[in-house]
Parts: structure tokens; sequence; C-alpha cells
């Protein structure tokens, strides 16, 4: 239930931001502000004193933007109280103690000088049930749907270049004098390349490498056959045949946790922008300006 898993939440971290916010939001004159109507979320007001305070929050000055931002959140909150969504009283006289202690406060002075700025403690616990049940309630409610599977962060590891693929190889260089020998020798031992250069009086080398690190035309050899196959190339003096012996898969940079959680943060606006615009089209919004 979202209810269970919002009482486990840890109030310290969950408010940081806005437990900071409020201090200065306190610095604030409320007494000059018209608490009038500046938009409707399905008969649901978002009040001026709703909007100054988004401001301070988010840090951002354009009113349109803020008022989005507020009527989204508004949306979200109203679809997660219909599922069931309960954030408990109790719950919330925590996170206002928290609030009032991060001020160097009681809570009977925090609600004091609420007062004098033209604000309620009901106009508080409003605004920390809208925050609340739009971030964090919702996230509980989409980690529900959301699964990464191996193939997933595969995949991203790919993308992002954490996972590097080496060969390792067995490389023999001949003289394009003996290249008819050579030849022969292939025929006769196939991809033994010890007995070939055995025969040659030659030495075999034996190398990891990454694409791009051999000559061009032994690269897009050695990169094209399987394992155990022989990659055969030459140039102006000399033939190179390369066994592969291995494909070595070489990861690197993020952790598989750190890579789920990106997976899941990037899912989780995926989700949340989709039940929005879902919302949106089953809502009545009204902006007043």
């Amino acid at each position: 239930m979202v209810q269970g898993n919002l009482k486990t939440l840890q109030v310290g971290n969950i408010l940081k931001a806005l437990i900071v916010v409020l201090l200065v939001v306190l610095g604030t004159s409320y007494s000059q502000l018209l608490d009038r109507v500046v938009a409707n979320v399905n008969g649901e007001p978002i009040l001026e004193s709703e909007l100054k305070v988004a401001s301070m929050f988010y840090g951002i000055k354009d009113r349109d933007k803020l008022v989005k931002i507020l009527v989204e959140k508004h949306l979200i909150a109203q679809f997660l109280m219909e599922q069931g969504l309960d954030i408990p009283q109790e719950y919330i006289d925590t996170v206002i103690k928290d609030i009032a202690k991060s001020n160097g406060k009681s809570v009977k002075e925090l609600y004091e000088e609420l007062s004098r700025e033209g604000l309620t403690p009901e106009d508080l616990k409003n605004f920390i049930v809208v925050e609340l049940a739009s971030t964090y309630g919702l996230r509980e409610y989409l980690m529900k749907e959301i699964e990464v599977s191996e193939v997933e962060i595969e995949l991203e590891r790919l993308r992002s270049g954490d996972i590097k693929f080496l060969k390792d190889i067995e490389l023999l260089v001949v003289g394009k004098n003996d290249k008819d020998k050579l030849l022969e020798l292939v025929g006769t031992y196939g991809a033994d390349i010890g007995k070939i250069a055995l025969e040659l009086g030659l030495k075999t080398e034996r190398l990891r490498v990454k694409k791009g690190e051999l000559v061009e035309n032994l690269d897009r050899e050695v990169w094209r056959v399987r394992d155990g196959e022989l990659a055969i190339a030459e140039d102006e003096e000399h033939i190179y045949l390369a066994k592969v012996l291995r494909t070595v898969r070489e990861i690197s940079g993020r952790s598989e946790e750190e890579i789920r959680k990106e997976i899941i943060e990037r899912k989780l606006k995926e989700e949340e922008k989709k039940l929005v615009e879902k919302l949106r089209k089953m809502s009545l919004v009204e902006v007043l300006g």
C-alpha cells in the first residue's frame, strides 16, 4: 500500500529542500498578498499565496511555468488520493516539527510567525500534503509498475560505453616470399597456428587487442571471424595470420546498481509524464491568470 510506504519515509531527507525554502519564505511579507484564486483543478483552487511559495521553493519566477507545475502537482495529488493514498496526520506533524526545529523554533513559534505573515497552520499542512503526494507518493505508486531487466542493464552499458570487447589472439607474421608455403600449411593444419609457425621456423605472439589497434586489413578480419577461427590479411610486405582465441568483455565505469537506479529514474519520469497527460485529458483545469 502507498500509505504504508509513506509512513516509512525519512522526514529529514524528504523535506530538506522544503525546510530550507521555508526559511526564506518566512522572511517574505505576505501582508500585501491578495490571496486570490489563480487556477482551478477539478474545482480545487490554487491560490496566489501558493504561487508565491512555489516560486521560492522551485526557484522559478516565470508565472506561467509555476502555474503549470502547480496544476500538475494538484492533478497528481488528487489522483493518488482517489487511489487511496493517505498521508497520516502524525506524519505531517512530524514533518512540521522538523521544519520548526530547522528554523530554531518550537512548533508554536513557527505557527505564530506564519500568522504574522498572513498564513495559517492549515496553509502549511496543505502545502506539505500536495508536495509529498506529488513527489514521494507518486514515486511509490509508479514503482509498483517499474521493472528493470538484465537485458536493459546490458544495453545501457553498451550504449554508454561501459562495456568494451577485446580479442585475445595468437599472431603470426610471415614474409610475402613464404606466401605459397603458408597457404599450403594452412590447408594442412587448418587453425593450428602453432604447427604452422613451427614448420616455418617462426614464433607466434599472443596479444589482447581492442578494435582498431591492428593494421587495418587484419583488424577487420579479426573482428569478423568467430572464436577459434583464423583471420588472414596482408600488406605489401607481410602476411598476417591471427587465430582468435577468445572474445573478452571488459566492464568499466558504473556499477550495476548505479545503472539500475538511472534506468528507474528515467522510467519514473516517463511514467509521470504519461500520467500527467492522461490526467489533463480527464480533468477540468481552469487558469485564471
